[in-house]
Order: C-alpha cells, then structure tokens, then sequence
C-alpha cells in the first residue's frame, strides 16, 4: 500500500512539476426537444505544451424534465482526455473521450463512456472559448440522448455545450 501511495504521489509531482498549462473554465448547454434540459459544468485541466493530449474533468450539475423521466436533477463527474487533431489558424479541432458517473435524484447511477468531438476558438493566449457536439458511445442514463440507453450515435440529440476557458 506505501508502494502505491508513493507510485501516486512520484506521478502527480511529475504532472506538476511538467511543462503544463493549467486552465479553469466551464462549459453550459441548454437543449430543448421532447423536453427542456441544462447543463453547468465547471471544469480544470492540464494541456501538456509538448503534446497534442490534454486530461481534464468536468463537475457537473443538470437539471432535466422530459415525458420519460419527469424532472430531474443530477449531479456528476466528467473526466476526459483530450486530443487536438488539426489546427488551423486560431481554431483546433478535437476529440474527447470521456467517461460521465451521474447520479439522478440521489437514486441510481447513470453512466455512459464514448467520444466527442469539438472546436475550440483560441481568442487570446490566456481565452478560449470550446464546444463539443455529438456522442458516440455507450449510453445507461435516460436524461442523455432523449433517453436512448445502450450505443447511441447522437449529433441532434446529443447536448451541445458552449464553453470558456482562462489559461494560465
């Protein structure tokens, strides 16, 4: 068990003390189809300077209402790696895997795990503003995807988020 802690430990000073770009920001979505959800969530990544990969997570909060599930409230964590596919200009264009835990009303767990794509709008060095639309993956939560549960292609039904972010 020592072993492990300081395994975890040794990796974390590792992170920090790399050549990283810590951010903070968060992202909101609204999406209104067979019933009204939204969506805050505050996130803080690393984007490593040397490679095109960032790890992140997201904490966030929904509250949803629909004919399938009534209103409901979540809470959750959305951890995500990140990978920049092309850069264009100011524009980078990536994919996200990423893996949400929800918990509905306090009851039961919902969870899905897929991949995302998006844009991000470097406005300044230290602004960016990001959004991620579709799903691909695997869905077990009834507020993603109006309610669709197993594997779920979604770029309409899927929840569009707009995001800001401050780099440090």
């Amino acid at each position: 068990m020592k072993k492990l802690f300081l395994t975890l430990a040794l990796a974390f000073v590792g992170i920090m003390s790399a050549n990283a770009q810590l951010w903070l920001g968060g992202s909101a979505s609204v999406h209104a189809k067979d019933g009204f959800n939204m969506s805050l969530a505050p996130e803080i990544g690393y984007s490593f300077s040397d490679s095109p990969i960032t790890v992140a997570a997201a904490f966030n909060f929904m509250l949803g209402s629909s004919e399938l599930t009534g209103t409901a409230f979540e809470l959750g964590i959305s951890p995500y790696v990140r990978c920049n596919l092309a850069t264009v200009e100011k524009f980078n264009f990536f994919l996200d895997l990423t893996g949400d835990i929800f918990i509905p009303d306090f009851k039961e767990l919902g969870w899905r795990i897929g991949l995302q794509p998006g844009i991000a709008w470097n406005a300044t060095e230290h602004w960016t503003v990001a959004s991620r639309i579709g799903f691909l993956g695997y869905n077990n939560s009834l507020m993603f995807n109006d309610g669709d549960q197993g594997f779920v292609l979604g770029f309409q039904s899927a929840l569009p988020s707009l995001g800001l972010y401050y780099n440090f």
